[in-house]
């Protein structure tokens, strides 16, 4: 496949969700595979809704998922440019070599009148298609509308026979050309149409294969027809199945889609989402579940692409990110959370020395307790806090249970005279406390953890006060026994 070249063309009139993410991975996992190259276009001529902001925002979380492109915006390329919206000189005289060699037509039917047709053909039986009024026109009647100034579209007009499709993954697919309508290629005001304005930017750009959703087959043999009629070879189309959601219908911007940006604020991983998204339609074996990147790029074929709907689950992206966050080394796992502790005024930004080797203790402290990097700003939220926030039903059923308040006083007291505030130290004189009272340890243990982290479930909680330290740990004490009923 060397020489291949893919694209991914999204349209800045929204932001990037999943299945703009799984077509834009696929396609630069082909070509990474390959060695091909990887065209980003963007699709701005719908001036209506297309803002600079969506621009930025897909750009960006192509970029954080890992995607990068040979040709496009920010790096230019040889076929350029790489914006639909800068490319109008060369659709009007492909619209005209068409006109001219009998592959397209004027119509001058208005609005109106395409209505009363269309409204008419259910009521006789049949479904409605363009029926060529204006390609019959006579040549004398069709230069007089053309000298009165009547507004004419131009419509593609589509040979007879059929169109096959050899699809990398749904296979051979044919379409019977009768049932295609002789398609608009230009509007009255003299814009181009997106099947025909993709299908010369595919043709300039010399765009191989396209990889996208199976909502677009609809369009493949009109686009497969424009562009033998332009005298090129279309690219080899391959069909991704849908994406549902839970409920087993497609998922859309309305139901479930997420965009792709949410998953990086809520603190996903984006190799955790590169991995799921590849999954989400392909296997390589159908067992290996966890890929690094490079090796999606070594093992993924898209012949391997599943043709049934894919189903997205919430839950197993999740997991997956749970999986990807436990396998980072610590200091790794540091620098992940360092935005998310940043963003809630929990530290500082550029943090280091003391404060960054505490920090990492504390992440390798709170272990695999983290499914999100956001799960940081909960789980080391009271070791960074100056102050606790008490959850009321750990103070209710810990701290208001009688004899709290002597277990605390108690606790305080060893604890101020420790010789250091080493875990193992902790450890040890807490437990000959307990021995000594003739508690378990358990007894003892739980009214200091809610006292010094306001909850009853917490990391280890003798390395939990060593890194709390011995003033602050003494200072949670003194405030929680203020909580106690005694």
């Amino acid at each position: 496949m060397e020489g291949m070249r893919v694209r991914f063309a999204p349209s800045p009139t929204g932001f990037l969700h999943v299945g703009g993410g799984r077509t834009a991975l696929y396609n630069w996992l082909l070509a990474r595979h390959s060695g091909g190259a990887f065209i980003l276009r963007i699709e701005d001529t719908d001036t209506a809704r297309s803002t600079q902001e969506y621009y930025q925002a897909i750009v960006e979380d192509l970029k954080w998922l890992g995607l990068d492109w040979d040709e496009g915006p920010e790096v230019g390329g040889p076929r350029g440019p790489y914006f639909q919206s800068e490319r109008a000189g060369s659709y009007g005289p492909a619209i005209e070599r068409l006109i001219a060699d009998g592959s397209a037509y004027r119509c001058f039917c208005t609005k109106e009148e395409l209505e009363e047709r269309r409204g008419r053909a259910p009521k006789e039986g049949r479904d409605w298609r363009y029926d060529r009024r204006c390609l019959e026109l006579a040549d004398e009647e069709r230069e007089r509308l053309l000298k009165s100034g009547a507004p004419a579209s131009v419509r593609f007009r589509v040979p007879d026979g059929a169109t096959v499709v050899d699809d990398l993954i749904l296979g051979r697919v044919e379409f019977d050309n009768s049932e295609l309508d002789d398609l608009v290629i230009a509007r009255t005001d003299g814009t181009p149409t997106y099947n025909f304005v993709v299908v010369v930017d595919d043709l300039e750009m010399g765009v191989t294969h396209v990889i996208r959703g199976s909502d677009h087959l609809s369009n493949t043999p009109k686009q497969v027809l424009i562009a033998r009629a332009l005298g090129g070879t279309p690219p080899t189309y391959g069909h991704l199945p849908l994406v549902l959601a839970q409920d087993g219908k497609v998922l859309s911007k309305r139901r479930g889609a997420v965009a792709i940006g949410e998953y990086r604020r809520s603190g996903y991983l984006p190799e955790a989402l590169m991995n799921y998204l590849a999954l989400l339609g392909w296997a390589y074996d159908g067992v290996q579940e966890i890929f690094q990147p490079d090796e999606l790029v070594e093992k993924f074929e898209v012949g391997k692409v599943s043709r049934k709907p894919a189903a997205f689950d919430p839950d197993k992206l999740l997991w997956m990110n749970e999986q990807w966050i436990k396998s980072l080394p610590v200091s790794e796992r540091t620098d992940r959370v360092l935005p998310f502790l940043t963003g809630e005024g929990l530290i500082e930004a550029g943090v280091a020395g003391e404060e960054r080797d505490r920090l990492e203790k504390i992440v390798e402290t709170i272990g695999d307790r983290l499914k999100t990097l956001n799960d940081i700003t909960d789980q080391a939220g009271f070791f960074l806090a100056s102050d606790v926030i008490y959850d009321s039903m750990s103070v209710k059923k810990v701290l208001a249970k009688p004899g709290a308040d002597e277990t605390l006083a108690g606790l305080q007291r060893i604890l101020e005279g420790a010789p250091d505030f080493e875990p193992e130290t902790l450890e040890r004189i807490i437990r000959a406390h307990a021995q000594e009272r003739g508690l378990s340890l358990g007894k003892l243990v739980q009214p200091v953890r809610v006292a010094v982290t306001g909850r009853t479930a917490s990391p280890g909680i003798f390395e939990t006060l060593s890194l709390l330290g011995r003033d602050k740990t003494l200072s949670r004490i003194e405030d929680a026994r203020g909580l106690t009923n005694e």
